[in-house]
């Protein structure tokens, strides 16, 4: 592997090029196998689509080579995910990457061992609610469940998920920060149907815009007691968002957070806190507070 790997630097520049993006192209049509395994269409007519979906993969996956791309639906369906609940999801969009629980194996495994009936948790970054519905259930209806969304049109299907699994949760519309009351500008990516972020905007290609005004997680959760986990997904503001969190972090058991990038100063951060971190997979982590 080594050796190949060393051939592999060899080549000219180009070559190197067209292999990632040829692999690329590959690992998107393998997505759909997976996809066809653990997710179901609600009706009749959503798994025709979900097929038709998946038989049109080699042209929709087809172009930007050297980036990821999310696979994507012909059209709107329902889906059935045995492993998390019911949604709804959008074409041409990543919300069907979003519920497959692949994914994110290792953050739905972490949050099953940590949590228990009658637990508070946050979901920072809900989306559409894939681990929204997840946590819900492991908590029950004596649990609480606080969900934070800044896009308001993500926040409508949200609700919606919840409602469609027959669970409820108070439903927060915010973009956090670390200082209450900011206008800031949201950099929508037209493919992420919904996600927007704070903090990468320079990485996306003719965003959509979106002004709002922060608030902190102190300030969102200031009613809410102990927490037993919150779970931060907010596309590059997690340590902009931790900075406004310092009396919410005193009552909160586990963390669970994204980091695309260098996690070092997010781990640092929550270690400052009181919190030991591992790594559950290739961007994600989990902080549980240490014993005194």
């Amino acid at each position: 592997m080594k050796l190949a790997s060393r051939r592999a630097r060899r080549l000219p520049a180009p070559v190197r090029r067209a292999g990632r993006g040829t692999l690329n192209y590959i690992e998107r049509i393998k997505i759909w196998g997976i996809i066809l395994r653990e997710i179901e269409g609600e009706a009749l007519f959503d798994q025709r689509w979900l097929r038709r979906s998946a038989l049109a993969a080699p042209i929709t996956a087809w172009g930007r080579f050297y980036r990821w791309r999310n696979p994507v639906l012909l059209r709107d369906i329902d889906v059935r995910v045995p492993a998390l609940g019911r949604f709804r999801v959008h074409a041409r969009c990543d919300e069907l990457y979003l519920v497959l629980p692949r994914r994110e194996a290792a953050v739905y495994a972490a949050a099953r061992a940590l949590l228990r009936p009658g637990d508070t948790v946050v979901d920072a970054g809900a989306n559409i609610g894939a681990f929204s519905v997840f946590a819900a259930r492991l908590i029950g209806p004596g649990g609480h469940l606080i969900a934070i969304e800044m896009m308001p049109r993500t926040a409508v299907r949200l609700r919606a998920n919840l409602a469609r699994n027959g669970l409820t949760a108070d439903i927060v519309e915010a973009a956090l920060a670390a200082s209450p009351g900011l206008t800031v500008t949201a950099a929508i990516d037209p493919a992420k149907g919904g996600q927007a972020t704070l903090a990468l905007a320079h990485t996306l290609d003719r965003p959509e815009t979106l002004s709002m005004t922060t608030r902190t997680l102190d300030e969102v959760l200031s009613g809410v007691g102990r927490i037993a986990l919150l779970k931060l997904d907010i596309e590059g503001a997690e340590l902009d968002a931790l900075a406004g969190a310092r009396a919410t972090l005193a009552r909160t058991d586990a963390i669970i957070f994204e980091q695309l990038d260098d996690a070092g100063a997010i781990v640092a951060a929550v270690s400052r806190a009181g919190f030991a971190v591992r790594q559950l997979d290739r961007h994600n982590y989990l902080a549980r507070r240490q014993e005194s």
